[in-house]
């Protein structure tokens, strides 16, 4: 099908045209060959200690870009499911290490590097994709399912000290807003986060010892499953937080309830 008629189809091309219509331009000129990442990497990246806003509106930006290259390439043809997948998780995870990375150091820069209370070294916020993001294969209409976990306890080390659970909860929640939030640009993605320990009535962000209570003594059948798709997108220790995971997901012995 050619390009006209099958945007037709869409009301949402349509009104991405309508509101970017200097986007018709590179779609033509890049319909025939899958979404340019290295190019937005290399631009996104060159946002991350820019104005919070700047980055909002350019993530904003980049989701209506990503959705009509890939809308123009399914309805024409072009483009098979695995690619469309592809697309849509690799925007959610270029959007989401943008905003973590973004607010760190705009947090860090008012009340020092969160340490571990242990081993004294900086630590990081791991955003884990669960579900389809988890496994690479979110759709166009899908949310993002995250859980936020960091290493360890401990505190800042700057002149105005916060708990690491205060620090990353923070950041956490500026990097729902950075997506979830809709604006007169519109939304990244909408953010999910019950999937986390203790759901709703848990704390937004967990310590690797806290999500490990968790699971050993309230972890649920159906939360093995869930965690089969977990991906860690943002962070280091991901080997630690393997180890900690796999005796849950591939218990031994289980209780069927």
């Amino acid at each position: 099908m050619d390009l006209e008629p099958a945007l037709a189809f869409s009301r949402y091309a349509t009104r991405i045209l309508d509101s970017l219509p200097e986007l018709r331009e590179e779609l033509i000129a890049t319909l025939d060959r899958p979404f340019d990442w290295p190019s937005a990497r290399t631009a996104i990246a060159r946002l991350e200690t820019a104005e919070a806003s700047a980055l909002a509106t350019t993530l904003r930006t980049l989701r209506r870009r990503v959705f009509l290259h890939t809308l123009a390439r399914d309805l024409t043809g072009r483009a098979l499911l695995p690619e469309v997948c592809e697309a849509m998780t690799t925007l959610a995870d270029v959007a989401l290490r943008a905003a973590v990375v973004r607010h760190a150091a705009e947090l860090a820069a008012d009340h020092g590097e969160p340490l571990g209370g242990e081993c004294g070294e900086p630590q990081q916020l791991i955003v884990i994709g669960m579900g389809k993001l988890g496994g690479g294969e979110l759709n166009v209409s899908s949310d993002i399912d995250l859980v936020f976990v960091y290493p360890e306890e401990g505190e800042t080390a700057g002149p105005r000290t916060l708990s690491n659970r205060e620090f990353f909860d923070r950041l956490g929640q500026r990097v729902i807003r950075a997506l979830h939030e809709s604006t007169a640009d519109g939304y990244v993605f909408r953010v999910d986060m019950r999937l986390r320990p203790y759901g709703e009535a848990g704390t937004l962000t967990t310590s690797f010892a806290g999500l490990e209570q968790y699971l050993v003594t309230q972890g649920r059948t159906w939360e093995r499953y869930a965690w089969l798709k977990a991906r860690p997108l943002t962070g280091i220790r991901h080997i630690e937080l393997d180890a900690l995971i796999t005796p849950f997901v591939y218990r031994r012995y289980l209780d069927y309830d």
